[in-house]
Order: structure tokens, then sequence, then C-alpha cells
């Protein structure tokens, strides 16, 4: 997502400090699923695992897992208001036709430098494989590209690999199907998931904003929602503006730093969270 010149500086600043490069051994067969080695980086370890769903149509899965130090954080894909989105290149796997990267709900983390979306201690990213030939042997390397904060920011990267045998009926672990069910839904009317009662994104009024309005099944408590925009383009965070029973409004004011022509025809994603479930929500823009 663009972002005014103030971010982009955090940004730079954060890619001058030090890497910490991390490799991998081969994997290794583990209790529920194939899993690599833990490799250790600066305040955080990261490894990958992989194993299948159960059920009439398994599907396999593989898993990056960023575990980090007490009071360290990292991102979600869109970090708000300052940070480093996660980067995944899966480039050197073999017998994979398509490796897609889920995120799992994020929170809303405030920090001196403005809140930002994304994970505390731990964060499982779920990686829904497609197989060229689910049959035959193949080998997941992901190499990852992630920023970790406290009091400073530092850019990590991670090379990690794991290999599925041909036959394998590894599972994907109770730890890794938790973190597959925290991916937000995006079916309809699901129930038990926070809903869109209504979004009205103004880019040509006088006071251009975004509002969102939407039911908590659970209750408002943890409820929370992110927005965003394709092509890169900067929106800024939405904060809660109201609350009725189990419907919480949320606004964002586009007045300021926003490139309302660009957005005008374009789908924003909407993203609603709370403690028991999560949902994503598509709106195109009049």
């Amino acid at each position: 997502m663009a972002r005014p010149s103030r971010y982009i500086a955090v940004a730079a600043v954060a890619l001058l400090t030090l890497m910490t490069p991390m490799s991998c051994s081969a994997a290794r067969a583990g209790d529920a699923a194939l899993q690599s080695d833990w490799v250790e980086g600066h305040k955080s370890r990261t490894r990958l695992t992989a194993g299948k769903t159960g059920g009439a149509a398994p599907a396999h899965y593989a898993f990056i897992e960023i575990g980090l130090e007490p009071g360290w954080k990292t991102y979600w894909r869109n970090p708000g208001d300052s940070g480093l989105p996660p980067r995944f290149d899966f480039a050197r796997s073999t017998n994979v036709a398509k490796a897609e990267v889920l995120y799992p709900a994020p929170a809303r983390i405030a920090d001196p430098g403005g809140d930002i979306i994304g994970y505390k201690d731990r964060v499982i990213f779920p990686v829904k494989l497609t197989l060229k030939e689910p049959t035959k042997t193949a080998e997941i390397g992901a190499d990852i590209q992630f920023g970790i904060c406290k009091d400073i920011c530092v850019p990590s990267e991670a090379t990690l690999t794991v290999t599925i045998p041909a036959g394998d009926t590894s599972e994907i672990g109770d730890t890794n199907a938790a973190s597959l069910a925290r991916v937000p839904s995006t079916v309809s009317g699901a129930a038990g998931v926070p809903t869109a009662k209504t979004i009205v994104a103004d880019v040509t009024g006088a006071k251009p904003s975004i509002t969102l309005t939407a039911e908590f099944p659970s209750g408002p408590t943890g409820a929370d929602a992110f927005v965003e925009a394709p092509d890169g383009l900067y929106l800024p965070l939405l904060t809660k503006s109201g609350e009725s029973g189990n419907s919480v409004t949320f606004q964002a004011d586009l007045s300021k730093d926003v490139d309302l022509k660009a957005l005008a025809g374009k789908t924003l994603t909407f993203t609603l969270t709370s403690d028991g479930s999560a949902s994503e929500v598509l709106h195109k823009v009049d």
C-alpha cells in the first residue's frame, strides 16, 4: 500500500538495519506434520511445516511459523501506520503449481509511531498448495522477508525448505489447524462470522470518507475492522465511531494524503475481526 512520505521514511530507516540471514536443514518427520528445524533470528525464530487436511477431500498445506520474543511484533499484509509487510517467494519449490499465502486475522497494536496491524508472540501463515502431480514428491522452498519491531524495527529473512514425500499422509496438526481457522471467511452470509451491514465510500463529496457498520455475532468485545485498496493505493486506518448492541461503526477520513480520483471504481477489501471469528468483505467504490 502506497504511503505518504512519513511512512516511507520509517520503512527506509528499517531497511538500513542489519539484516539477519537464516537458513534451515532438510525436512524431517514430526508428530503431526512434516517440519523443518527451528532457525534462530534476531528476537525471533522461524520454521516451515506441511501436511494434509482430513476429510473426504484432503488438501495439501504448508505453514510458515514465526515465533517472537516478549514485546516484539510482526506485521500483517497491510502494516498500518508504519512497518514492513511480509514477503513470500516459493520459486525454489518443485512439483508445486501454486502456493497461496493465507493471513490469519490480525490485531490492532498501539505503537509510538501510530497504530500498526499485525501479530504478537507468534503467527502461523497457512499456505494452500496445489501440486502439479499430487502422487509424487514435492519440495516446498519458502524464501521470506518480514519485519519485527519493539523499540527498533529489524527486517529479517529466512530460507526454509520442507519435503513432502510421495504418498505422504502427514496431517497438519491441531496448532496449524487453529491458524487455518483464524483466516477470515470469504463466504457471504457464513454463520457466526462478522457481517457488513452498510458500507459507504464517499470519494466525491465535500468530506470524503469511508463508513462501515458491521454486525459481530459474538458481541463487540474485540471487534475491529481494516480496509485495503488495490494497486498500492493508500488508505488511513479505520477507527471505531459508534456501537449499538452487536453493531459497531467504523470510519476513515479520506481528506488527507488519499488519491481520491484513483479510488473511483476500485474494489476495497474490508477485514472484520472479533475474539471469536473473522470475515473478509469486498466493496466497489462508486
